[in-house]
């Protein structure tokens, strides 16, 4: 039997499959990148520094846009958002996904029919279309984004927990906690969700990656923030001007490729660790 501390953890068992420890650099090195943006670029990212159309690799590690902005302080601040929008929307999506989820498989009945008829319409919903039209119609702030990739992401989780604690209800440790008069809520948040906890930790990690795409998508569409830099953005503007500073749509576009890789990445790590059944 190994000791606690012989016990290998979870980092190391993301980072000793090739896979984990690929993902962890990448995304290790864009977090770095976003804290440290304001002291690498001080001026910010929508200050002209430069002549406009400035080639990558030369006076400007990734060039300048049309206006004379440096790419490079884009992909750094751009990076902050993105994450950011990444971590508060899956933890939204995770919070409700798991309480509609979680009581629905616990009490079934009318509760269960009735949440399971509201997941089933936001799924009805085309995802993207509809953070489209909910950000047209509230405002292209960086709240709404958030809000609205979470309205129309939680219901895929919602049904994947209600499926596991469905699963895990009928075993003989909560038939044993029902029979010493354990309350429904202990039971629930003492004894089923940690053993379902793995799975809402691989699909919350996946939906980061979702919810970086949604943003990045909205921005690309005009319907981002104004008053911020995101890669999102940056591709927009730069589509116009593709065939003579293909570097101003490219950059952006590998920046949002290798961030989104780098959480899938992660993802599968995970899902490996926590899974044992998903390891042949």
């Amino acid at each position: 039997m190994l000791s606690n501390s012989a016990k290998p953890t979870l980092l190391r068992k993301i980072l000793s499959t090739p896979t984990g420890a690929i993902g962890m650099a990448l995304l290790t090195t864009v977090i770095l990148l976003a804290l440290f943006a304001s002291v690498l670029f001080p001026e910010g990212p929508f200050e002209m520094v430069g002549a406009p159309f400035r080639p990558p690799f030369g006076e400007y590690l990734f060039g300048t846009d049309m206006l004379g902005r440096d790419i490079a302080a884009g992909i750094a601040y751009g990076a902050r958002i993105s994450l950011l929008v990444g971590a508060v929307a899956t933890l939204v999506i995770v919070l409700l996904g798991t309480v509609v989820g979680g009581l629905a498989g616990y009490y079934g009945g009318w509760i269960d029919t009735a949440a399971m008829r509201v997941t089933e319409f936001f799924q009805t919903i085309p995802t993207f279309i509809g953070a489209i039209v909910i950000v047209a119609v509230l405002g292209p702030t960086l709240p709404n984004i958030i809000g609205a990739i979470a309205v129309v992401s939680w219901a895929p989780l919602a049904r994947l927990v209600r499926a596991e604690v469905r699963s895990v209800k009928g075993r003989e440790f909560v038939e044993a906690c029902l029979s010493l008069g354990m309350g429904d809520m202990r039971i629930l948040v003492v004894q089923i969700l940690p053993n379902v906890l793995s799975t809402i930790v691989v699909a919350g990690s996946l939906m980061v990656a979702t919810a970086i795409l949604f943003e990045a998508g909205l921005s690309f569409l005009g319907l981002g923030d104004p008053n911020i830099m995101t890669w999102g953005f940056m591709i927009g503007a730069g589509r116009s001007a593709i065939r003579t500073a293909w570097w101003m749509v490219t950059i952006p576009g590998i920046a949002v490729l290798l961030t989104v890789l780098a959480i899938n990445l992660i993802g599968d790590a995970l899902n490996e660790a926590l899974n044992p059944r998903a390891k042949r």
